[in-house]
């Protein structure tokens, strides 16, 4: 099983990797056990600097065969027994924002995708919690057409809508949405409506399933894994399980270093997130808490009617053929 979005633990990396001297292994003897006790066989990190690709690196190095950094298919395919799998997606829309050449050098590192937005208007794009609709800048622009040269696949999620369409319009390849859930149950900005789950669907593209509550149910704080599965059958009806994945976005670092990131993404409260962050944030749905849990939504999908290989499509598969079209494994 692979989470396709491993958000707020970069947060907790930093900042042990911060104190001098500190040769942290925080991946090896916090996270990877949790990932493991809930099914999970590798996860999809976010880098976002030089400072945070050091980081994982110098964890790789020290984790004596238990963390196998993957590139492709084949790295996944072929890591040592028990060895867990690491790929990187570069959230771009800070300081390699505008820098073409960079995402050569990023791309020989292994880096698997390219996100343009996290949820605010930046260099790039207007991200979803904008009070406008906006688009893609012209720098952005620029960045979706050099992508075309480079094997990387591109993350549509905290995107606005405006900005999805444009990211259509300007680049011809597969689509990625890391975690966002389906507009028609819960509707948000940070979902997809119908038409954008058709739209990821008729480019090859995979969405990951979200356990964020306040993106599951209208009534966040019951929200449950049953209302998530219904995200995903729901889904499931409109495109098929091999455009689903999972993407759970759960808290993983200390909540208190998260805080100020969600108010910052919601400022004026607009979308439900401001000084909720302990309520919302601190575990996902009901059922589905947290990662050591994520063996409950395979086991609910088989529950639910789907068979052991579309169960596999969203637990893994899909995701794994989309990064081989991207990045293929010869």
């Amino acid at each position: 099983m692979i989470n396709g979005y491993v958000g707020g633990v970069i947060y907790d990396v930093m900042a042990q990797h911060g104190v001098l001297g500190n040769r942290a292994n925080v991946l090896r003897d916090i996270y990877v056990p949790r990932w493991k006790a809930g099914g999970l066989t590798a996860a999809v990190v976010q880098v976002s600097d030089w400072s945070s690709i050091n980081a994982y690196f110098a964890e790789f190095s020290r984790a004596e065969g238990e963390i196998t950094y993957c590139t492709t298919r084949a790295d996944y395919d072929n890591r040592p027994e028990g060895s867990f799998g690491i790929f990187f997606s570069l959230e771009g829309h800070g300081p390699f924002a505008g820098d073409l050449e960079a995402l050569y050098t990023l791309s020989e590192l292994g880096v698997g995708t390219f996100t343009f937005s996290h949820n605010r208007q930046n260099l790039l794009c207007t991200g979803s919690n904008e009070p406008m609709e906006g688009g893609f800048s012209y720098l952005g622009k620029e960045m979706l057409r050099e992508l075309q040269n480079v094997p990387m696949m591109i993350d549509l999620v905290h995107m606005s809508r405006a900005s999805f369409w444009d990211a259509l319009r300007y680049y011809d390849g597969d689509l990625f949405v890391s975690h966002s859930n389906a507009d028609a149950l819960c509707p948000h900005p940070r979902n997809l409506t119908d038409d954008q789950i058709r739209a990821v669907a008729e480019r090859n593209g995979v969405i990951g399933l979200n356990t964020f509550r306040g993106y599951v149910s209208k009534d966040p704080l019951r929200s449950t894994l049953s209302d998530l599965l219904d995200h995903a059958m729901y889904m499931c009806d409109l495109v098929g399980p091999e455009h689903l994945s999972i993407g759970a976005d759960y808290c993983e670092s200390p909540v208190d270093m998260l805080i100020p990131i969600l108010d910052w993404v919601d400022p004026e409260g607009a979308h439900g997130i401001k000084g909720r962050a302990r309520e919302l944030y601190t575990h996902g749905p009901d059922g589905i808490e947290d990662a050591s849990s994520l063996d409950r939504l395979a086991a609910g999908l088989a529950e639910r009617g789907l068979n052991q290989a579309e169960v596999d499509l969203i637990c893994g598969e899909s995701y794994l053929r989309m990064l081989e079209r991207a990045r293929p494994s010869s």
